[in-house]
Order: C-alpha cells, then sequence, then structure tokens
C-alpha cells in the first residue's frame, strides 16, 4: 500500500480485479475486501504478540495469513513488508522483526483510514470499468 491523493491509491485494484474473475463476480472479491479490512488490527496484534513471545511458528502462520491475503487484495505494501518479516523469523531475528512491526503497524493503519474510500473505489472499479456493471 502506497500513500496516495486518489481513492484506492492503497491498493493495486488489479489484484482484486483478478480475485473478481477467478471467482466470477465481483461481489465476492468485494466481501473479501471488507473482511480483510475488518480483521486487519487483529491479525497485526496477533503477529506483534507472536514476535514479543519469539514464537516462531505462530508468527509464521500470521505473517503468511496477512501476506497472502494483502497480496489477493492488491495491499502491496503491506504484503512485502510481511515477506520481510517472515524472513527475518526464519533466520530467527526476531529483534529485527520487532523493529519492522512499527512500519507494518503504519502501513495497516494508513490502509484502516482510508477503508471507505478503498471500498468505494474497488467497487467502482470493479462494477463499472471491468465489465461487471452492476446496477
Amino acid at each position: 500500500m502506497k500513500p496516495s491523493g486518489n481513492p484506492g491509491g492503497e491498493l493495486d485494484l488489479g489484484r482484486l480485479q483478478s480475485l473478481a474473475e477467478e471467482l466470477g463476480s465481483p461481489e465476492p472479491a468485494l466481501r473479501f475486501l471488507a473482511k480483510y479490512l475488518a480483521m486487519l488490527p487483529q491479525r497485526v496484534e496477533r503477529i506483534v504478540r507472536a514476535v514479543d513471545e519469539h514464537d516462531a511458528t505462530e508468527t509464521t502462520t500470521a505473517v503468511l495469513s496477512l501476506k497472502i491475503s494483502s497480496s489477493m487484495v492488491g495491499a502491496m505494501e503491506t504484503e512485502h513488508q510481511c515477506r520481510a518479516i517472515e524472513s527475518m523469523i526464519r533466520e530467527n531475528h526476531f529483534d529485527d522483526a520487532a523493529h519492522a512491526l512499527p512500519a507494518l503497524r503504519q502501513t495497516t493503519d494508513r490502509c484502516l483510514a482510508s477503508r471507505s474510500d478503498l471500498i468505494r473505489a474497488a467497487h467502482t472499479s470493479l462494477t463499472r470499468h471491468r465489465g461487471f456493471f452492476r446496477s
């Protein structure tokens, strides 16, 4: 997710479009995006707790979950940050992972702050501009 003045700039809407195409409809992709955003704070907290406890298995599971779902909705910055944290944990560098957490929080907080705009932009993109028009 990158800072942007345009609605939806936090997401690569092409990824969400691909998900909608795979599912055959924009509605399940939009529901997935809404659920992703709703669960984002809990997912980040799960990672924070696991890193604080130096629990490699739990950290890896939590990071993989967020990384994959972020990729599916097009939250590229979050996906890249998760990939980096995953690598740190595989190398048993929990201190480095702990230092990476504020940036992850900042990225996800930015995404949450623009939740309404993201959903609106995704809806517009998926239902009007890509042949999925629904009135």
